[in-house]
């Protein structure tokens, strides 16, 4: 069984984190969780320690920043775990309907630039100095071009792995992302739309990753068949928009998902 990587679902909607994360590791499937406040990420922390197959993501989700439930108390824990951990997501901008408003755009844009700052945190700094890379989820709806400009300015693109998930922004910022070595993980939700599957024809393969962005709210189950089954249709899927062999496509995206995810 050939080994697929999910690099961006919510594992800690599942009703049981730990035998979904077992549950896909007998299946195949290795896993970057994200988690959209500090304190699910401090929860799943524990409980997923023994899952080796999954990457667990420090999240704030822009949807939680623009309605409260991420404030300053909770913004300021997530800057003091960012220190500890290597993996951020999801965090980003969502500029759709009713949070796109002027006090939630101010509320959001001045968390993200709090949060690039705090991914210069070192994990482990290298013997010579250097911060440790970070890998990176970026949710970005509406706001692709306003989530670009502060990580390339703040020097994110060069010293971290980033992630487009989802991707939904203009053509022109799409081919600004990938000309700045973004990732772009895609999912049978983008491949849905005409957009995105001209977006999953046009992305480089080796800038390509599988997502599910599943469970998609809390208490869903995602059992083992039905994960594989979704990475499967978005690989075959990707594959038919390039006109490429399946199986090549599967290991040049499951190689770069494992070097993303090394330690």
């Amino acid at each position: 069984m050939n080994q697929l990587y999910d690099m961006h679902c919510h594992m800690g909607f599942a009703p049981s984190p730990i035998a979904t994360a077992q549950e896909g590791a007998a299946a195949g499937i290795g896993a970057f969780s994200c988690t959209v406040a500090p304190d699910e990420y401090e929860r799943l922390l524990p409980i997923l320690a023994d899952a080796p197959n999954v990457a667990l993501g420090l999240g704030a989700h822009p949807w939680w920043i623009a309605d409260g439930r991420v404030g300053e108390v909770e913004l300021d824990r997530f800057c003091e775990l960012a220190r500890a951990t290597r993996f951020i997501g999801e965090i980003g901008l969502d500029f759709a309907g009713p949070r796109d408003t002027e006090e939630s755009r101010v509320r959001q844009t001045g968390a993200f630039a709090r949060i690039l700052a705090a991914c210069d945190q070192p994990v482990a700094p290298s013997a010579a100095g250097d911060l440790a890379s970070k890998l990176i989820s970026i949710h970005a709806v509406n706001a692709a071009a306003t989530a670009l400009n502060p990580l390339e300015a703040a020097g994110t693109l060069a010293r971290h792995q980033v992630i487009f998930h989802w991707f939904s922004g203009a053509s022109d910022d799409l081919h600004r992302a990938i000309k700045l070595g973004c990732f772009f993980s895609v999912g049978p939700r983008m491949l849905a739309s005409r957009r995105g599957r001209e977006y999953a024809r046009q992305i480089p393969v080796s800038q390509l990753l599988l997502e599910t962005d599943m469970p998609a709210r809390a208490g869903d189950k995602l059992p083992a068949e039905v994960w594989r089954a979704e990475l499967d249709n978005a690989l075959s899927g990707i594959a038919q928009l390039k006109g490429i062999d399946r199986a090549n496509l599967a290991e040049r995206i499951a190689s770069t998902s494992r070097e993303l995810l090394m330690p």
